[in-house]
């Protein structure tokens, strides 16, 4: 009977104070995730910098093709009746720059399947980075009732950078008639395709738009094509880490492998190896593509190694691991 009444106590507490059970349970739950996160933080961050390196790595003319098989396979997914196949299809065709895959995601794209469908194929053709894709996007950033379909669609012509994209953005851009948010992603694609045929555009936008956002973005989209001009890859590396002007750093860094050079690598190692608090960069993307570069330097590994953050010990380890893209590529199932 003892037994008994010690394991009925919590039993009539709980009946007595529900409302502290439940807090007590959500509490325990939350404590439960915090430890949970604290454990796995280190391999998280492993394999956040491993599919980095494997995206760099496949960024240029030259990235490394799928299997035949696993090709068609992925492509025929694209027409799968089950939602989750079509995007995890879409999402790693456009993580191998798999050209093949063009016709397939355009053909797939408007086809009414949903909103988050049509965005991200929109988005994988962006990655796929292929001037064929635009005339495809222009529709589809004309959407009438889609509105995600628009941004996504909009936002990947300025990724392809391709200028048969600048007429349609130009206009969009000054459209009154659009809402300001499409806008506002025509604006900011200009910006990154980076043509001065864009200027005049964006200078009337950021001296006579009469809504603030939008001058705000079109003189961001100006200081893009800025950086463009001249010494770009010094422009560029200046600019990294400055956020003063609302260009972000992934942008930045997305200009310069197809600059790369012996000047970029140097510079990129000296700011890893600059202390932490003088300048904030996005310092595991910067790592990433110097290993994707193979230009990493010893004395950077070395400095990283003896640096008190734990994050730059673990980029120097990472760093200095001798195991290629490819077996990193095997271990995170990309």
């Amino acid at each position: 009977m003892s037994f008994a009444r010690r394991v009925s106590r919590p039993l009539n507490w709980t009946q007595r104070h529900p409302a502290k059970t439940v807090t007590a349970l959500f509490l325990s739950w939350v404590a439960a995730l915090v430890v949970y996160a604290k454990f796995t933080e280190h391999d998280r961050f492993n394999a956040g910098f491993e599919a980095a390196v494997w995206e760099w790595s496949q960024v240029g003319e030259n990235p490394r093709p799928l299997e035949p098989q696993e090709r068609e396979k992925l492509v025929e997914s694209l027409f799968s009746r089950e939602a989750p196949d079509r995007w995890r299809a879409a999402g790693k065709l456009a993580s191998w720059r798999e050209p093949a895959a063009l016709w397939p995601l355009i053909a797939t794209m408007q086809d009414g399947a949903g909103t988050g469908r049509t965005c991200l194929i929109s988005q994988a053709l962006g990655k796929l980075a292929d001037p064929a894709a635009v005339s495809a996007l222009i529709e589809a950033a004309q959407h009438r009732s889609n509105v995600d379909l628009r941004v996504c669609a909009t936002h990947s012509l300025g990724r392809i950078g391709d200028d048969g994209a600048i007429s349609f953005l130009e206009r969009r851009s000054v459209d009154r008639s659009v809402s300001e948010g499409d806008r506002t992603v025509a604006i900011s694609a200009l910006g990154e395709i980076g043509s001065v045929r864009a200027m005049p555009v964006l200078q009337e936008i950021a001296s006579s738009e009469t809504r603030a956002a939008l001058r705000s973005f079109a003189a961001s989209a100006i200081r893009q094509i800025e950086l463009l001009q001249g010494d770009a890859a010094s422009n560029l590396l200046g600019a990294l880490g400055d956020n003063g002007d609302w260009i972000q750093d992934d942008w930045i860094l997305a200009q310069l492998p197809r600059r790369w050079n012996g000047h970029i690598a140097a510079h990129l190692n000296e700011i890893l190896r600059a202390p932490t608090e003088t300048r904030c960069t996005p310092r595991v993307q910067i790592m990433a593509l110097l290993s994707a570069k193979q230009a990493v330097e010893q004395t950077t590994i070395e400095s990283l190694a003896l640096s008190a953050g734990r994050q730059n010990r673990w980029l120097a380890s990472l760093a200095s691991d001798p195991k290629s893209a490819d077996v990193r590529l095997a271990q995170s199932n990309l």
